[in-house]
């Protein structure tokens, strides 16, 4: 993938959160990025705008950064607004334009990182995103600029209004946090589970299996499937390799609601035998659709989103129409490292 130069500026934040950002003589680059955690949350463009918008100049569409020639809603440099539209500089610009623009580039810093909605802040605020466990990450840029947050902790800040936005989008309330939570990996889908004979894998760590074994024959609710408790943040590993035939991205609670995309941030893989292994109500994905994954792949982290009423993994076997009971499998695969034919799995016993 082409790199692409944005040169984004945005002197005005310092008046909103106590920040400033890089000065205007960096031209940024976006992509290609190693992705942060939390892709894919399919996030629509006006929302990212939204964000940006307030946090770069509090939506002021001529907001004209001191000592920069960051100007407009969202503090365009010139060498970067380069004569848009035919307007010398963004703040001269309607602001149908400068969203034209700005649309634009949140389009290129999306594609240049898997669609990863927190990739955003972090181009916008040093021009790319650092690759995973770098230490530009938990560095201030150009602290004499004015700057004071890290990259890191710029993110945080963004993504916090962007959750706040997308909140008042679709008229939900916000997922209340939960008092199991744990902090999330920072792995990004590097995480890898106990490789079992066959090419095989726990659905998550050994480790958190044994915490929770008298789990292993939870039921579910309403249909064949297996409920599993654990804590938001667990890594969630493919149990079966194959290839990721869908993906569904609400990262809101909503159980009980009208409208509801009920897995939440989920993870459907077909594997080579052609049963579809469904993982839901994660907090963050590691996957997209089209992917291939291996079994042990991290393809997700642990949440409590969609429709749920407490931190869990949501894991469905189905074999053609089928629904199976996943649970004589994961017993095996956890006592005897041993995988059992999903087409032999039970399809009745393990609901209520």
């Amino acid at each position: 993938m082409t790199a692409r130069t944005i040169g984004l500026a945005g002197a005005a934040l310092g008046g909103l959160l106590a920040l400033a950002t890089l000065p205007a003589v960096l031209s940024p680059t976006v992509g290609p990025t190693t992705p942060t955690c939390g892709a894919r949350t399919g996030a629509p463009t006006e929302v990212i705008a939204a964000t940006i918008r307030q946090l770069e100049s509090g939506n002021n569409y001529t907001a004209q950064a001191p000592g920069s020639s960051a100007s407009g809603a969202y503090q365009f440099l010139d060498s970067s607004w380069n004569g848009y539209g035919g307007y010398p500089r963004a703040y001269f610009a309607p602001p149908d334009v400068q969203d034209a623009k700005a649309a634009e580039y949140i389009a290129a810093v999306l594609t240049a990182n898997g669609n990863d909605v927190t990739a955003v802040p972090v181009a916008w605020y040093i021009g790319h995103v650092p690759p995973d466990g770098s230490p530009e990450w938990d560095v201030v840029p150009a602290p004499g600029a004015g700057n004071r947050l890290t990259p890191r902790q710029y993110q945080t800040k963004w993504m916090e209004t962007f959750r706040g936005k997308v909140t008042e989008d679709d008229g939900e309330p916000p997922p209340q946090p939960d008092a199991t939570t744990v902090p999330v990996s920072t792995g990004c889908g590097s995480g890898r589970g106990e490789q079992l004979p066959g090419e095989w894998s726990l659905p998550g760590p050994r480790e958190l299996v044994d915490r929770t074994a008298d789990q292993i024959n939870n039921p579910h609710h309403d249909y064949p499937a297996w409920d599993w408790g654990i804590p938001t943040g667990s890594p969630v590993f493919a149990v079966r390799g194959g290839v990721v035939a869908a993906v569904t991205t609400n990262p809101r609670n909503c159980y009980n609601a009208a409208r509801c995309e009920a897995c939440g941030m989920g993870v459907i893989i077909h594997d080579v035998q052609g049963v579809e292994w469904t993982y839901c109500h994660g907090s963050a994905l590691d996957v997209g659709e089209g992917d291939a994954v291996a079994a042990g792949q991290q393809i997700l982290l642990s949440g409590n989103s969609g429709s749920s009423t407490g931190p869990h993994l949501h894991l469905g076997i189905r074999t053609g129409r089928i629904a199976r009971c996943p649970q004589t499998l994961i017993a095996s695969l956890y006592r005897d490292r041993s995988s059992l034919d999903p087409s032999t799995l039970p399809a009745s016993g393990c609901s209520y």
